[in-house]
């Protein structure tokens, strides 16, 4: 242990009030004092983008559909499969009707980019030809077998308003109405089970300039439906069918080119859908922090990150700072842990990300066992499509003290 470490330990009664009292973490104490590490050079830590892995992508709180030329970023694409249920089970025999149209229908609460654009949304749906399960775990490089036929025949997007959601209507084969119709009253429609061992889902993509849509598939729109009416009778009736609920659903998600964003030293980036995430490195943490933090004693400490703001694409509402221990695991501070979401941060404030550090920091200066690697992370990256570009010249630490 060296001669840092140990004084640290000699601190460390203090420093541990000091974190575990929220009426003495700030300026307002007698003597306390402030000084920022700001990134004017790598000496004291270094920050690089990386290329971040693949996401557990099933049963999203959103189905992501398009895709975006991101003059930085390069291609986004939002893909998924689905399932559809029965209504209810044993459903009898629709006989001597004709199928008018198909549709599968999704709410979607937002869209990233411009949904407006050229209107160049073009919409592929396929059929799916391998079982997925609700109980297992995908992730959003899955690879589904599909059919070789484009069902899509065209799409309407509604935009909501105050009193109704938008949604989308996907237009599709009315073959694909007439096979289902034609299996009711038989012992496909018996249950979900049976249903899916005939019909197992669909793959839904879409290209597109500069639009992905948040589409919602438990909303009371989203459903697929068959409209039909009975021969020589107007009246037009639906068999629907659920794609909420129940239903497994799997983000997919394209495969990110980052050699271009991995070189840069002034800037760093966060990406979701699979996208990149930033490597943050203390460098110094037995030389310069010894002799800034010699004879005091921590109160506060907290890690700040400024963007780059781009009135085209949204930065991130929420990022994640998670460190990486010895053996390579990523977790969460116990800054996160013990104190909650609240106290810790993340949050977009202005152009600043600032997370509260204390116990993580004294963590660091205690015990030898303690990385200095944290990572920062898309907040909800399976279930978003944001991008965020960080000055890495306007990271800072910012470490509040009293004199011991």
């Amino acid at each position: 242990m060296n001669i840092f470490r140990k004084s640290a330990y000699l601190l460390l009664g203090a420093v541990l009030f000091a974190c575990n009292d929220p009426n003495v973490i700030g300026l307002e104490l007698p003597d306390a004092a402030k000084f920022t590490i700001n990134n004017d050079s790598i000496t004291n830590f270094n920050i690089s983008t990386l290329s971040e892995d693949s996401l557990r992508s099933d049963e999203s709180l959103h189905l992501l559909l398009g895709q975006i030329n991101d003059p930085v970023f390069g291609e986004n694409k939002g893909a998924f499969v689905t399932q559809m249920l029965l209504p209810a089970n044993n459903i009898e025999e629709i006989q001597d009707v004709v199928v008018d149209s198909v549709f599968i229908t999704y709410s979607y609460t937002d869209f990233y980019g411009d949904l407006n654009e050229s209107n160049d949304l073009d919409i592929s749906v396929f059929r799916l030809e391998e079982d997925i399960f609700k109980d297992s775990v995908y992730y959003s490089n899955f690879n589904p077998t599909i059919s070789s036929t484009n069902l899509a025949i065209g799409k309407t997007i509604y935009e909501g308003d105050s009193s109704n959601s938008a949604y989308i209507n996907i237009k599709l084969d009315n073959s694909v109405g007439q096979e289902l119709i034609n299996a009711t009253g038989t012992s496909s429609m018996i249950d979900d089970e049976s249903f899916l061992e005939f019909f197992k889902g669909f793959y839904i993509e879409a290209s597109a300039s500069n639009t992905i849509l948040y589409l919602n598939p438990t909303a009371d729109k989203s459903r697929f439906s068959v409209y039909y009416h009975e021969i020589d009778v107007d009246t037009a009736v639906s068999l629907d069918f659920e794609v909420g609920g129940n239903s497994a659903r799997i983000n997919l998600f394209n495969d990110k080119d980052s050699s271009f964003l991995v070189e840069e030293e002034e800037r760093s980036y966060v990406q979701s859908m699979s996208g990149h995430k930033v490597k943050f490195e203390f460098t110094t943490i037995d030389s310069y922090w010894q002799q800034q933090l010699s004879g005091r004693a921590i109160n506060k400490v907290t890690i700040d990150f400024e963007i780059e703001e781009d009135d085209s694409y949204d930065s991130h509402e929420k990022l994640y700072l998670v460190r990486e221990k010895e053996d390579g695991k990523i977790v969460f501070l116990t800054d996160f842990t013990i104190e909650g979401d609240a106290h810790f941060g993340g949050e977009l404030d202005g152009t600043t990300y600032s997370f509260n550090i204390t116990r993580y920091f004294v963590q660091l200066l205690t015990n030898e066992e303690y990385t200095d690697v944290l990572y920062l992370l898309a907040s909800g990256g399976a279930a978003n499509s944001n991008r965020t570009i960080l000055d890495n010249s306007k990271v800072s630490i910012n470490i509040i003290y009293t004199e011991i």
